[in-house]
């Protein structure tokens, strides 16, 4: 599956302050999402995940957990409107993949360690109603990318705002998105090699509520969006170099 492989991928090996001033909404997650966590090596993670309903629906929610090595370290299941808390079992590892499959319900996920979104695939960062600001670890060797956006469902949109490293304004996408949109973004060279940042807001050109909206990340860069700023600056450049090195080896097979 491409998406599992581009995620895969993204998490080989590895050997703060928000821009809002209030506090920071819940990540609410629609669809199904991949996530990262990075462990110390020394002591298993701690994850906590909410399977939480929209409209009824009775899904419940899949998750498997893998190491950088594929090997599944935990695979269970949680019904809807429960949650579940574990320290993932085995030998601590220092990278973990975590699949959350819960239909059109919600996930709420949360870990002892750092960890990143992956914004891509099917549903990219499929969010709903407030999101906090996610941090994206932009490579000195990224010249541009793309940010796409839609939210399908009527009257439910959004304004989604870029920053550059110094937290001015880059890119701001704002409307409705019943048809889809994207935009490159030109990253000059003094800005690569650093961290940039997404907020959400309600929209101001249309009547529509912030509301399941789904955020796409594409091009020579990782795709994965971080909760804190200080995780994606220590972390981002090296998963980036992982990256790199094993799309190169799987173009090459």
């Amino acid at each position: 599956m491409q998406v599992r492989r581009l995620a895969a991928a993204a998490l080989i090996v590895l050997g703060c302050c928000g821009a809002m001033a209030q506090e920071a909404p819940e990540l609410v997650l629609r669809n199904p999402h991949y996530f990262v966590i990075v462990g110390d090596g020394e002591t298993a993670p701690t994850v906590t995940m909410e399977c939480r309903s929209f409209f009824s629906k009775t899904t419940g929610m899949d998750v498997e957990v893998s190491d950088p090595d594929g090997e599944v370290r935990l695979k269970t299941s949680v019904l809807v409107g429960e949650g579940l808390t574990t320290q993932l079992p085995g030998e601590p590892a220092e990278l973990y993949l975590v699949s959350a499959n819960q239909g059109s319900n919600a996930v709420i996920f949360a870990c002892d360690r750092p960890w990143a979104v992956y914004a891509a695939g099917r549903t990219g960062l499929g969010s709903n109603a407030g999101v906090p600001e996610m941090f994206l670890y932009v490579p000195e060797e990224t010249e541009r990318f793309t940010l796409r956006i839609s939210a399908t469902s009527p009257q439910e949109g959004g304004r989604v705002t870029l920053h550059r490293p110094d937290g001015s304004e880059a890119l701001v996408m704002d409307g409705e998105f019943d048809a889809e949109e994207q935009q490159e973004v030109e990253v000059p060279e003094e800005l690569r090699g650093a961290v940039w940042s997404l907020t959400w807001g309600t929209p101001q050109t249309v009547d529509a509520r912030l509301e399941d909206i789904n955020v796409f990340v594409e091009g020579d860069l990782t795709p994965l969006v971080w909760i804190e700023r200080g995780w994606a600056e220590e972390f981002g450049e090296t998963i980036w170099q992982r990256h790199r090195a094993a799309l190169a080896e799987e173009g090459a097979q």
